[in-house]
């Protein structure tokens, strides 16, 4: 039996397409709602994987081996500092945002204009990064794959990204080579990012080159590196990139098998399950079983309804409107004080940002006057302070706000997990009242956490916007010749805090805005969750008294129907079932991760 995240995400799309038809149909359409909301955000929901490796270890070509095509430009020079995301889309396509804002949709065949260093040296187009779209079978799956330039090359921003991407991932591919042997840059690359690595997989690539014994001997070589690097042993996957792209291109499967990466990839499959996978399956699963239990809490008030006088129905509807107006009297209270604590939590986003701003501004005027107090001509020393400063700049605030990302989601879990626990609590409490009310026996299912609280809250790491001002005029040309450097000190201890603060508010607009995604998406998972529920309750007592004003009051007729629903119903319970428990039980299997 196939479990892997794929297979399994497909039959819970399923499932969850076969719950809306079947709440539509009997006309409840906050649980047709709900249900769509799920299979919108299994769609959504995405693995970001970080493909890291030192410059000529055939990273991109591993890219282009995953995908089965050559997608990304290769080069024999290092690229620039430019990261590309590849993600799902129908036909393949590339979208190129620059650092000023810009956007430009370019041909797949066009990259290398912009991302290698060949095309656009030094990146002077000013390029931030590139998102291609292509219709792999692995980005189906909710695979984001994020290709970092190469650490350890002679640009050393190129390191500074790949540090910046990896902590923010779900999981990393550190792609090296056996000609030559594992770098001291890549081992201190592990090192600072060794906390992290339970969540890598390692590669050694180009093996086509090697003979069996230099295989077996780079292969030990290879582990016993990684494990001083990292303080335990992993895995380590031999494999020829550029043998298995051409074996998928040509469909030569011996070919493909002999390169080493079908190991890899199912071995890789397998975690993404185990990882995160089984999660989202688990917690989407779990909601759409509680729909269901709602739905047979509907034909239960139906069916008891259905033996009601006039008189006694119309009672009843009065009671329960009065309890569903007070449930959502509450739910509506609670949603105004979780914007509270989304609120408390920007708070202490601007202390945060408020330390930094102290500590930075002061380094970076420091760092700026030992360029031009050192005798130089300021003319000649404005262009490199000022690319300095913004390299400086850039990097504190790319390992600040990997820390700060950690931070705040911690923050915003612990202010909006009590908030899930009162809507559960609010709609058990509701479903107790009408219960006792309409004199039947209901089904009161708590749902699995929503997943809008991750460590990582919504938004993609790699939006963080980015300042690319100068601090001094004129720096791309020279400066007039009566610039001097009691000036030029003057313009840089006026400038620098201006940009640093510029920055910095920046960076709180986009935490702000990612905040307010999270809250809302989030809101609108509990009101879907509580809207079900109680609207189920409603439209029971509806059909009930539809059903008197047309005349079908034979009970015989009512149960039949009821009968026929509730089968469907617990066919489709018993069918999710089986995908969160298959899911559940890979994600526990043993032998399926990234340790030798």
């Amino acid at each position: 039996m196939d479990d892997s995240y794929a297979t399994l995400k497909e039959s819970l799309t399923e499932g969850l397409a076969r719950l809306a038809r079947l709440a539509e149909d009997r006309s409840d359409d906050a649980v047709a709602r709900a249900a769509a909301t799920l299979d919108k955000k299994l769609a959504e929901e995405r693995f970001t994987v970080v493909v890291v490796g030192e410059f000529k270890r055939g990273k991109t070509t591993f890219v282009n081996a995953l995908l089965g095509a050559d997608v990304l430009p290769t080069a024999v020079v290092p690229l620039t500092s430019i990261v590309t995301v590849l993600t799902w889309g129908s036909e393949p396509r590339a979208e190129i945002t620059f650092r000023d804002g810009r956007v430009e949709q370019v041909a797949v065949a066009d990259l290398q204009r912009f991302v290698t260093e060949r095309g656009n040296p030094r990146n002077a187009l000013g390029v931030e990064r590139a998102l291609v779209s292509y219709p792999c079978g692995y980005l189906a799956d909710g695979v984001m794959l994020v290709d970092t330039p190469g650490v350890g090359s002679i640009y050393a921003h190129n390191t500074e990204a790949a540090h910046a991407f990896v902590p923010e991932a779900d999981a990393a591919i550190f792609v090296t080579s056996a000609d030559p042997p594992i770098s001291e840059h890549e081992c201190a690359f592990l090192a600072d990012v060794r906390e992290e690595a339970a969540r890598m997989f390692f590669v050694l690539n180009k093996v086509d080159y090697l003979t069996a014994p230099d295989l077996a001997e780079s292969l030990t070589f290879t582990h016993a590196v990684l494990a001083e690097a990292l303080g335990r042993p992993v895995e380590v996957f031999p494999t020829s990139a550029r043998d298995a792209l051409e074996g998928k291109r040509t469909g030569d499967h011996a070919a493909l098998d002999d390169s080493g990466l079908p190991r890899f990839e199912e071995a890789f499959r397998r975690f993404l399950l185990r990882e995160r996978g089984a999660a989202i399956l688990e917690s989407i699963g779990g909601s759409a079983r509680k729909l269901i239990a709602d739905e047979r809490n509907s034909i239960g008030v139906q069916e008891t309804a259905a033996r009601l006088t006039a008189d006694e129905l119309r009672g009843v509807v009065e009671s329960v409107d009065a309890v569903l107006a007070d449930a959502r009297r509450r739910r509506s209270d609670a949603a105004v004080l979780m914007r509270r604590e989304t609120d408390r939590v920007v708070a202490t986003i601007e202390e945060d940002l408020a330390a930094l701003r102290a500590g930075e501004t002061p380094r970076l005027i420091a760092e700026a006057e030992r360029f031009l107090q050192d005798g130089r001509d300021p003319r000649e020393a404005a262009h490199e302070v000022d690319e300095h400063v913004k390299r400086e700049l850039r990097r504190t605030v790319e390992r600040w706000r990997a820390g700060e990302d950690r931070r705040v989601a911690e923050r915003y879990r612990d202010a909006t997990t009590r908030f899930v626990g009162e809507t559960d609590r609010l709609v058990e409490r509701t479903v107790a009242v009408c219960s006792d009310l309409i004199g039947v026996d209901l089904e009161r299912v708590s749902s699995p956490a929503p997943l809008s609280t991750p460590t990582r809250f919504s938004a993609s790491f790699f939006e963080a916007p980015m300042i690319l001002e100068s601090i001094l005029p004129d720096v791309s040309g020279v400066l007039p010749q009566r610039w001097s450097s009691s000036r030029a000190l003057k313009r840089v201890r006026e400038r620098t805090p201006l940009l640093v603060d510029k920055h910095c508010g920046r960076l709180r607009w986009d935490y702000v805005q990612r905040l307010e995604a999270s809250r809302a998406s989030l809101q609108r998972v509990l009101d879907d969750r509580f809207e079900s529920t109680i609207e189920s309750l409603r439209v029971g007592l509806d059909r009930a008294a539809s059903e008197r004003a047309k005349g079908v009051r034979e009970e015989a007729v009512v149960a039949d129907q009821a009968h026929a629903t509730r089968a469907r119903l617990d066919e489709l319970d018993a069918d999710l079932g089986d995908v969160v428990d298959r899911a559940a039980g890979t994600a526990r299997s043993e032998g399926v991760g990234l340790h030798a």
